[in-house]
């Protein structure tokens, strides 16, 4: 009921606000992207959960970088391929 209501208010505020503050987002997708991927794809109530996590997240302090909405393909394919890097932890087999 209320995620159509929601998913028109992210696309709005992309094509009206968004445009006025430019190229200044911290993370890939940007906050605004990762609200309708959100809405879209966990529905109105977990998704602006997320999208408010996330929100919180944006600071002056925050160092940014990748952050896809949990549960969807691009996440797992980014978790996936960077599985390996920073000395993740192997299970060894024996």
């Amino acid at each position: 009921m209320l995620k159509q209501p929601l998913i028109w208010f992210i696309k709005a505020w992309r094509a009206v606000i968004s445009p006025a503050y430019g190229d200044v987002c911290k993370f890939h997708p940007t906050c605004s992207a990762y609200g309708l991927r959100a809405v879209e794809t966990h529905g109105a109530l977990r998704g602006s959960w997320l999208t408010g996590r996330r929100l919180v997240r944006c600071h002056p302090w925050s160092a940014g970088g990748v952050d896809y909405v949990p549960g969807t393909p691009e996440a797992d394919a980014w978790a996936h391929e960077n599985s390996n890097e920073h000395g993740a932890h192997q299970p060894q087999t024996y």
